[in-house]
C-alpha cells in the first residue's frame, strides 16, 4: 500500500483516468468528447438554436455525419444518431463504468458514491435543488 494521498490527488487522478478511457473508447467510434456532449444533450430532447450555443462547435459534423438534424430552428438527433448514442453508452462507455467498479461490492460501490456526494455536499453542493451548484 502506498502512502495515503490526499483527496484531491484521488478525484483528480479518477477524473483523468476516467476521462482518457471514455475519450479512448470514444475515439473507436470516430466521436470525440465535445461530439459525446452533444449528442448526451441531444438524446434528451431537441435544441433550440438560440440555446445551443454550446453544440455548436459539434453541431456541423455531426450534421454532416447523418446523427444530428437541424431544421425549424432545432437541433435533434436523427435515428441512426440515438442508434449510436444507445450502442456505446451501452457498450464502451459501459465497460468503463464497469471496470472502474471491479473488485468493489455494491455495497461498496454504493457507499463510495455516497461518501463522494457527501463531501459535494459539505463544500457547497446543492443537489438537484433549484439553483444548484454545479462542478
Amino acid at each position: 500500500m502506498t502512502a495515503p494521498r490526499p483527496l484531491g490527488y484521488w478525484l483528480t487522478t479518477l477524473d483523468r483516468l476516467l476521462d482518457d478511457q471514455v475519450a479512448d473508447a470514444l475515439a473507436e467510434r470516430g466521436l470525440s468528447r465535445r461530439d459525446w456532449h452533444a449528442l448526451g444533450r441531444l438524446e434528451h430532447g431537441a435544441v433550440a438554436d438560440d440555446v445551443a450555443v454550446e453544440l455548436l462547435p459539434a453541431a456541423e459534423g455531426l450534421v454532416a455525419a447523418g446523427l444530428v438534424e437541424h431544421r425549424s430552428g432545432e437541433y435533434r438527433l436523427t435515428e441512426s444518431g440515438s442508434e449510436l448514442v444507445s450502442e456505446v453508452q451501452d457498450g464502451p462507455v459501459q465497460a468503463v463504468a464497469e471496470r472502474a467498479a471491479e473488485g468493489l461490492s455494491p455495497e461498496q460501490y454504493d457507499a463510495l458514491l455516497g461518501s463522494l456526494e457527501q463531501v459535494a455536499t459539505n463544500l457547497g453542493w446543492l443537489g438537484d435543488r433549484p439553483g444548484r451548484d454545479t462542478p
